[in-house]
């Protein structure tokens, strides 16, 4: 009897296991010796061990891969097959799809080492050479399209939609799969969405491009800035394929911290917008530019990015989303419900919480190199360094959020734009062009009102005086920092002073520009009379061949004041008596609380003094 269920149970087992033993793709890659006499071992795959990598009972090699699990013939059964792909760059190949095969890299997706980008292999440098590339910059999963490296709604549909038709579906329409508010941006000159740091879209987009630019403009330019954009923006297996997570080569499971940063594939996803844009990403530390700064206490803590940000049918909350405000009181309930009786009610919990961020301290887009391509649209980011405090302002809905402010520029432009003044990024209305080739619709409808996002900027306007006579676009970015959260920035750094002074330090390097770093700082001051870029000093770049001072740093040919706003309010409002009487009352509480034994409930109605004062007088009235 005992025999006869250790029959059943395996025979159970056998039966779940996905793979198909008729399969040519398992008769093949199953077989170790098979697989070493054709010099490709680390291709085998033990079929079981696939099996419970991936988590998907019945799933078969071509229902993810394609292909033609029938043909023996090597060419026959890797027809249409899809395969991850390494990106390179070199004297003939130009950010472009490479088979791993000819790159030389067909050891198996494993991470190796540590850090952002542990997962992109080295490749073989003599068969890189062979095919005109010289270095690996990236490697894309296969739901990609290779030709634009852009996530490929098709082949999802493909692939993944025949067992998660709702799911792919949904993502297939929603703002991140289709990247509906970045491709809104069309033009540099709009006053809405205005310019702005990631630059404009480049798919579909080179003819209206090309016409605003005020040198030759290529048909190739254009595609190398598309590919450099569409890496950073997910597909299915950029969230859901982990073979980072140290559990086999098909990991798959749902999404965490590491996924939501790339996965191991260097600065894509959101370590690009949050650590080395904004400067106040979560993960910090390895993923951080510089990568001094130190990780954020929710990293710490083991809480993971869909803690906060749930998504709902495949989207996600965005950056002024209620949900992942309110999520701070999944653990800090009691403050958050202090906070809300408090004099800091409209108070952003981030616009204390933040205080030094890093990554761009200057952005310009000029005449550069992008993925091997020379452009005039190549963006000059790598002022790295550190602003020692966020800039408050007041939001859309008059909530006080804290700003990263820096200069901006894009050149070569034939077009004017002028001053704005104040504005929170929205997007009008608008339909665009869609890749149907790759499966998108037609067309896309694009909208986001004021309230949508906290991203904002000021328009300074357009110059004509750079030394190569073309218009230059003038602008502050001024970027929402949202995690990194830890210890309070103090009363002292709003209370004793209506102006706002932060500082900056950088320190640029990109070999295609200059050919050794060089440093400098400023100060940025914002009070009622507007925003002030002061104390600028910088070390004489060496520049690289046929790279010109204007095109990296444009400050340094403009005038000092060039970046300047004047006539907006920034100044911080409080009475000094009130204030100072606050802050006396606070302190002898806290005094106080010093005298009772120490414990949990002490310490947590002095986290609560902080926030609401009254608050915790009440709790320790029976103490």
């Amino acid at each position: 009897m005992k025999r006869l269920v250790l029959l059943v149970i395996l025979a159970t087992s056998s039966a779940a296991w996905g793979y198909d033993a008729k399969s040519q793709c398992v008769i093949c890659h199953g077989d170790q010796s098979k697989m070493k006499a054709l010099g490709a071992e680390s291709m085998y795959l033990d079929p079981a061990q696939v099996d419970r990598e991936t988590h998907m009972e019945g799933a078969t090699c071509v229902d993810c891969h394609l292909g033609d699990g029938s043909q023996s013939i090597k060419e026959g059964s890797h027809r249409g097959m899809l395969r991850p792909f390494v990106v390179a760059v070199g004297p003939k190949v130009k950010g472009e799809a490479l088979s791993r095969e000819s790159a030389g890299a067909l050891q198996p997706i494993l991470p190796r080492g540590a850090g952002m980008d542990r997962m992109i292999p080295k490749g073989d440098p003599e068969k890189l050479k062979a095919v005109g590339a010289k270095t690996i910059v990236g490697i894309e999963w296969h739901d990609r399209d290779p030709e634009t490296l852009a996530y490929s709604p098709k082949i999802a549909e493909q692939t993944c939609g025949r067992c998660h038709e709702k799911e792919v579906k949904d993502y297939n329409s929603s703002d991140k799969g289709l990247m509906k508010h970045q491709r809104a941006f069309r033009s540099w000159s709009e006053m809405l969405p205005g310019p702005q740091n990631c630059g404009m879209w480049f798919g579909q987009n080179y003819e209206n491009l090309k016409g605003q630019t005020a040198v030759t403009y290529r048909a190739d330019q254009n595609a190398a800035s598309d590919r450099s954009c569409n890496m950073c923006h997910p597909g299915c297996n950029d969230c859901h394929y982990r073979p980072f997570a140290g559990k086999g080569r098909h990991s798959y499971g749902k999404p965490d911290t590491a996924s939501c940063y790339g996965g191991g594939r260097a600065s894509t996803c959101h370590a690009g917008p949050m650590d080395r844009r904004r400067g106040a990403g979560f993960v910090r530390g390895d993923y951080s530019f510089p990568n001094s700064l130190p990780q954020g206490a929710h990293v710490k803590a083991g809480v993971q990015c869909l803690d906060c940000h749930k998504p709902v049918n495949h989207n996600f909350g965005h950056l002024a989303a209620d949900d992942a405000r309110s999520a701070c009181a999944t653990c800090h309930g009691d403050i958050v419900q202090a906070v809300k009786s408090s004099a800091h009610a409209n108070v952003d919990c981030a616009a204390c919480h933040v205080t030094v961020s890093g990554a761009y301290q200057y952005t310009f887009w000029g005449n550069g190199n992008t993925l091997g391509v020379e452009t005039p649209y190549a963006k000059h980011k790598e002022y790295y360094g550190t602003r020692n405090l966020p800039t408050l302002i007041r939001d859309a809905v008059g909530r006080w959020i804290g700003v990263k402010p820096y200069p901006m520029a894009v050149m070569n432009q034939t077009r004017e734009l002028g001053p704005t003044g104040l504005l929170f990024r929205s997007i009008p209305k608008r339909s665009i062009p869609g890749n149907v080739r790759i499966g998108e619709p037609p067309a896309i409808e694009v909208s986001r009102t004021v309230t949508d996002v906290n991203d904002a900027f000021i328009v300074i306007g357009t110059r004509s005086d750079l030394p190569s006579g073309n218009k230059a676009i003038l602008w502050v970015q001024m970027d929402k920092l949202s995690h990194a959260l830890g210890k309070a920035r103090g009363c002292a750094t709003c209370h004793e002073s209506h102006a706002q002074v932060g500082k900056s330090e950088w320190t640029y390097f990109e070999g295609k520009d200059v050919t050794k770093p060089f440093k400098g700082s400023y100060t940025v001051t914002a009070d009622r009379d507007g925003i002030r870029f002061s104390e600028v000093k910088w070390e004489v770049p060496a520049l690289a061949a046929n790279r010109k001072i204007e095109d990296l740093a444009p400050f340094a040919v403009l005038p000092r004041d060039a970046w300047d706003v004047k006539g907006i309010d920034f100044s911080i409002p409080f009475d000094e008596k009130k204030t100072g009487q606050a802050r006396s009352d606070l302190d002898r509480f806290l005094a106080g609380l010093e005298k009772l034994p120490p414990s949990a409930e002490v310490s947590k109605i002095r986290a609560i003094a902080y926030h609401n004062l009254a608050v915790a007088k009440k709790m320790t009235e029976n103490k």
